[in-house]
């Protein structure tokens, strides 16, 4: 059968021999042994093959396996055998996973995935310019703000960047009104304070570390309340909960804010800076006085000082406070280092001293005294503009030239327009373009309008008279009346209640020809609670009529102090009812900036005298750069404003065809004066608002004067905007001659009467010398010092020593002396 055969090949010499076996050791014995194996098979060959020879293993002795290998050893290259020569026997190889020393390899925690150095930075969100994310999450889902301005994306990537030890550059903002500046600037303190509430010893007692200068109250007051806004933000991120913070990156609320202004209680803000306020709003005599007088005012550690609103602060004449200021903090500073440094201080340690504080400076404009106070407060300061990015080498300029380079302008969602009104029609235009701005907005969320005035008498004259001016049933109204009662003109007109009755917390007041709506005012003259309280309520007061059918509108009247730096939400229309008289078109910006703010749209209105129309074009060429003589293209910037005709005005604000609406502003005229001849009191009210008018008239600089000048006026006609159905004598110099005799005789005998008084003064005082100095007071001051010498004190009892006032004993005294002896 086939399986009982039995095969047996034969291969040969030329056969290949059978590798022995190998496991483990050097990689170098095993190359070696491979090499051996092949040149034994390519030396043999049928014709000249003899018996191989295979060394013997065992005529050598066998090595000792080495356990670790020294890297002498190894050779860097293998050197190839001779042929003649005989493979070397294979070694013992001790096996790579045995015998080898134990140890400890630590835990590498995985890396954090970062974002490309290189890569451009995103800055259409807060999160890609780099701003805390705790910071981010409550902006977006607390504030609402979702992106970041033009301003903030220039400054934040330079400001949020951390200074090196013992440097930080300081910065100059300058940007257009209402572009975002305060949270340029607050944004990136609370991001340098935060980190700060992870450490243990922090807490608000250690002082003071960020400043921010408002030049007027309401500004510092709207800066504190966005920044108590800010300051509510979580410490924690909203994913995770309070069980599984780490408590080794556990944040303390300690940053609290803290605010001080003028015509508060001194020893209640004392009170507050001994406590600690690490973040505190301030205007600069406050602060400038807390610093020379209040020793508790822990401001050695200050890290940031902002000086926001930097022309007005110079405008209002704060430069020696300023600097008053620098040198104080500069002062507090050395002192809390140098008693840190010679272990004298309760202050916790680790404080970097060596960190310089940072200054920033806000300014809309660069004018020569704003480049003067940027010189002094600021080092190696970074230009910031709102639609540049920053570059190293741009520094505040040195030269007065600056500001004529720079064009400051509104921005270009604003539609400004002028009425060329005469001034006879000044004050029905007013009521017409208010009615129709009202009337507009009454469908919607309602309007909220700012009308500026001159001066501050002015503003009290036209909130007394809107306010109070009744139009039913007057027009058979006797001048001069003196009694509300006698002044109604019908069932309908309601409870008339008088200035001088009227509460002073009363702030929100209704007129009659603006339906639903109220009228407040705001000018500097007010108390400091007053204004702040105008303030609060006028930017709620959409939110206060919950109980009203319609939107109710609110108009703000005002003077320039509310032309800088308030952020007074949705309002519709800026009016300038007097053109600004100081600052001129700088100041007009300033104006008309209450409104389109953070790229929504609003609108200017400027009321314009027939002499005045110049300024139309005077104000076009300063906001576009500078004068140009090409008519066409000084009219085409975006700094341009639109006429619009009085007629159109009058007809939106009363209604009718052209004899009607005439007939309707002249019986409103009709009722302002009326009112003003009601009684004494509105007359001078009137009077002094006119007269202050034609003063703050005359304060327009001279390069203004050949647009603005009291001569280019008809007193008349002006007297008519003020209700005023002549304009008073004292002005127009039409004083009789039994009124300049009377003058005079008045003046005489005040003259007489002054005389008289000092007369009898000086008679007085000396009777009174004469009686002090007669011989009968010194007869009597003669008795006392006699009564006085003949008594002595004995036993605790005023008793007759028996001498004289000479102190010569008597008779009796000199016998008892004598038998005593």
């Amino acid at each position: 059968m086939d399986d009982d055969i039995v095969l047996n090949i034969d291969f040969g010499v030329a056969a290949p021999l059978k590798k022995s076996p190998q496991k483990g050791g050097r990689w170098v014995d095993r190359l070696k042994v491979k090499r051996a194996v092949k040149r034994k098979a390519q030396t043999s060959s049928p014709a000249t093959t003899t018996e191989s020879h295979t060394p013997d293993d065992r005529s050598r002795p066998i090595k000792r396996a080495r356990k670790e290998p020294s890297a002498s050893h190894i050779p860097s290259e293998p050197r190839p055998a001779a042929a003649s020569a005989p493979s070397r026997p294979t070694q013992f190889i001790s096996s790579l996973f045995t015998s080898n020393p134990k140890f400890h390899v630590p835990t590498i925690v995985p890396k954090v995935s970062q974002k490309p150095s290189n890569a451009p930075l995103d800055t259409s969100s807060f999160s890609g310019l780099g701003l805390h994310p705790l910071l981010v999450s409550h902006l977006t889902n607390k504030m609402n703000i979702l992106k970041p301005t033009a301003i903030q994306r220039s400054s934040l990537p330079s400001l949020l960047a951390l200074p090196e030890p013992g440097s930080g550059r300081d910065a100059f903002i300058q940007s257009q009104t209402g572009s975002g500046k305060t949270l340029s600037y607050l944004l990136p303190i609370i991001h340098d304070l935060l980190p700060l509430s992870s450490l243990s010893y922090i807490d608000r007692s250690i002082g003071t570390l960020a400043i921010i200068i408002a030049p007027t109250r309401e500004l510092a007051k709207q800066i504190s309340d966005v920044l108590e806004a800010l300051l509510k933000l979580r410490l924690r991120p909203e994913e995770e909960s309070a069980e599984d913070h780490n408590p080794a990156n556990r944040l303390t609320r300690w940053l609290v804010s803290g605010l001080l202004i003028g015509g508060e209680n001194r020893a209640h803000e004392k009170a507050r800076l001994r406590k600690g306020v690490p973040i505190l709003v301030t205007t600069p005599g406050r602060l400038l006085d807390h610093l020379q007088n209040t020793s508790s005012f822990n401001a050695g550690k200050c890290r940031w000082l902002v000086l926001d609103e930097a022309d007005r602060l110079m405008e209002l004449g704060f430069e020696e406070t300023i600097t008053g200021i620098l040198k104080g903090l500069e002062g507090r500073h050395r002192l809390a280092k140098k008693a840190a440094d010679e272990g004298k201080s309760m202050e916790v340690g680790g404080w970097d001293w060596e960190r310089r504080r940072r200054t920033i400076l806000c300014s809309a404009t660069m004018r020569e005294d704003v480049q003067k106070l940027a010189g002094s407060a600021l080092v190696d300061p970074l230009m910031i503009k709102a639609l540049e990015v920053d570059k190293e080498s741009d520094t505040v300029p040195g030269n007065a030239n600056a500001q004529s380079s720079e064009n400051f302008t509104p921005p270009s969602q604003l539609t400004q327009k002028y009425i060329v009104a005469p001034l006879k029609l000044r004050l029905v235009t007013l009521i017409a373009l208010l009615r129709s701005l009202v009337a507009q907005a009454h469908d919607r969320r309602g309007a909220k309008v700012i009308v500026f005035f001159s001066c501050t008498d002015s503003v009290d004259f036209h909130w007394k008279l809107l306010t109070e001016t009744l139009m039913g049933g007057e027009k058979g109204a006797e001048p001069q009346m003196d009694s509300d009662e006698d002044s109604s003109g019908g069932e309908d007109d309601g409870p008339r209640v008088s200035f001088d009755k009227r509460k002073h917390h009363s702030y929100e007041e209704k007129c009659s020809l603006l339906p639903d709506t109220s009228i407040y005012r705001l000018h500097g003259s007010l108390p400091t609670q007053a204004r702040l309280s105008i303030v609060k309520i006028f930017s709620g007061a959409s939110k206060l009529t919950t109980g009203a059918q319609s939107p109710s509108s609110s108009i703000l009247l005002c003077t320039s102090v509310a032309s800088r730096g308030l952020d007074l939400p949705l309002v519709r229309a800026v009016v300038q009812y007097d053109l600004p008289t100081e600052g001129g078109a700088i100041e007009y910006v300033h104006r008309v900036g209450r409104t389109a703010r953070a790229g929504k749209g609003g609108e200017a209105w400027s009321i314009v005298a027939p002499s005045e129309f110049d300024w139309v074009q005077w104000v076009q060429e300063r906001m576009e750069g500078g004068e140009k003589e090409d008519e066409s293209a000084r009219n085409k910037g975006s700094a341009s404003l639109t006429p619009v005709a009085i007629n159109e005005i009058l007809r939106s604000g009363f209604g009718g065809e052209r004899q009607e609406f005439e007939e309707r502003a002249t019986e409103v005229q009709l009722a302002f004066e009326r009112w003003v001849l009601r009684e004494k009191e509105n007359s001078e009210l009137a009077r002094n608002a006119f007269l202050s008018h034609l003063r703050a008239y005359a304060t327009h600089p001279s390069s203004e004067k050949h647009i603005f000048h009291i001569r280019h006026l008809h007193l008349g006609h002006l007297a008519k905007a003020f209700a005023l159905r002549e304009a008073p004598k004292s002005i127009t110099g039409a004083a009789t001659t039994t009124q300049k005799t009377q003058k005079k005789r008045d003046f005489h005998s005040s003259s007489a009467k002054t005389k008289n008084k000092a007369v009898k003064s000086h008679q007085r005082r000396q009777e009174e010398w004469e009686i002090g100095h007669s011989g009968d007071a010194e007869k009597r001051m003669q008795a006392m010092v006699r009564v006085q010498g003949r008594l002595t004190k004995k036993g605790g009892v005023m008793m007759s020593s028996g001498a004289s006032e000479f102190q010569i004993a008597g008779r009796d005294a000199l016998e008892k002396f004598v038998q005593g002896s």
